[in-house]
């Protein structure tokens, strides 16, 4: 979930850039029936699908660590676990907030040039209301839109970067590879905690250009349903007054949406569903290209995860519903959606440890 308030943000701030309101900024009440007209239309509804491509490709080109951590760092106790800073953590809340990323945006020449290209298109505004309707317009805009969205995804991950220690960036990655029984996907660069030779980045970089069509197939099912449903979260957050900024409300706001509306309800669990099948597929992949120590270190990551990595197990954990009773157990909770597979597949790890299954080749 908030993977998805992430990508809504980052919606929000595109609207914003492209046509120039950031003197002064719109009110949050504005931004929210901004967001709301421009989702009514067919139009509106493929500038979200575009920006959300773009955004999940930074995810899975590089950028997923940096990038998923961002609404993770609200949390106190995952900030505590991961040894994040008051002075850090301030600064993440400053520069991502939506209207000062619009700021920095604008004084960037390279977004300059691709505001200054999408302004020049006739009757832009048209375009983000459904009146303009011409196909060249339409496709160049979107192809800008893109564009716009992948600087924007990298600014967020650079700032990231920049302002964490080598021990927090590993921390991060390793809580990662620990949940990933979890998560629908595990990033790519989760695997760099494992220490990977270059040999070994070339051969995981060789098994995501193998799984791209995989991945743009499953990523077009996954944006058809998110169209639906970040229409009806916009409707509610609208009818509730919501503000935008607040992350924590527009996520309980969710979270309910979708648990009391059966459509919505069908169309999570069937994303989730598709998710946990292509990560197991990537991510078993990317397992045989581990050598026999660092396969040790990723099992023990998620057999016997550490108490930084515990704490995000834990948060995943109730964030699904699922609560923990004495003894260590966890119980689901009403409604809970149940993860389809281990972080390892048994199979695979019988195979693997009993010698049946042997790691690729280096070059």
């Amino acid at each position: 979930m908030k993977t998805k308030l992430l990508l809504i943000a980052v919606s929000c701030l595109f609207l914003f850039s492209v046509t120039g309101q950031t003197q002064p900024a719109p009110s949050p009440e504005a931004a929210m029936n901004q967001m709301n007209q421009m989702l009514q239309s067919p139009m509106g509804q493929e500038m979200m699908k575009t920006g959300t491509r773009a955004a999940m490709r930074s995810f899975w080109e590089g950028q997923g660590s940096n990038l998923m951590v961002i609404g993770l760092m609200n949390d106190p106790e995952i900030r505590a676990a991961w040894s994040v800073t008051d002075e850090q953590h301030q600064q993440f809340q400053n520069f991502h907030n939506p209207m000062n990323m619009v700021a920095r945006l604008q004084s960037n020449p390279e977004f300059q040039q691709l505001q200054s290209e999408m302004q020049a298109i006739p009757n832009m505004i048209g375009l983000l209301s459904g009146q303009n309707t011409d196909e060249e317009s339409q496709t160049k805009f979107l192809g800008l839109q893109e564009k716009i969205t992948s600087l924007t995804m990298t600014m967020m991950s650079d700032h990231i970067d920049s302002h964490l220690t080598p021990e927090q960036k590993q921390k991060m990655k390793e809580s990662q590879l620990a949940t990933m029984s979890e998560m629908p996907f595990v990033t790519p660069d989760a695997f760099e905690a494992l220490n990977l030779t270059d040999a070994q980045k070339r051969q995981m970089e060789g098994i995501k250009k193998e799984l791209e069509p995989e991945f743009e197939k499953h990523l077009e099912k996954f944006l058809d349903g998110q169209v639906i449903i970040v229409r009806k979260m916009f409707t509610e957050f609208g009818r509730q007054g919501t503000n935008f900024t607040d992350h924590e409300a527009l996520q309980a706001i969710a979270k309910k949406l979708v648990a009391d509306d059966p459509e919505l309800k069908r169309i999570q669990d069937e994303r989730l569903s598709q998710g946990r099948a292509f990560s197991e597929q990537f991510r078993t992949k990317m397992f045989d290209v581990l050598t026999d120590e660092q396969w040790a270190r990723l099992q023990e990551l998620i057999d016997n995860p550490p108490a930084y990595a515990a704490v995000l197990l834990k948060k995943m954990k109730e964030q699904r519903g699922e609560s923990e009773k004495s003894g260590g157990a966890w119980i689901p909770g009403p409604g809970a959606w149940q993860p389809g597979s281990s972080a390892i597949p048994e199979q695979y790890r019988q195979e693997r440890n009993t010698g049946r299954r042997f790691p690729r080749g280096t070059d």
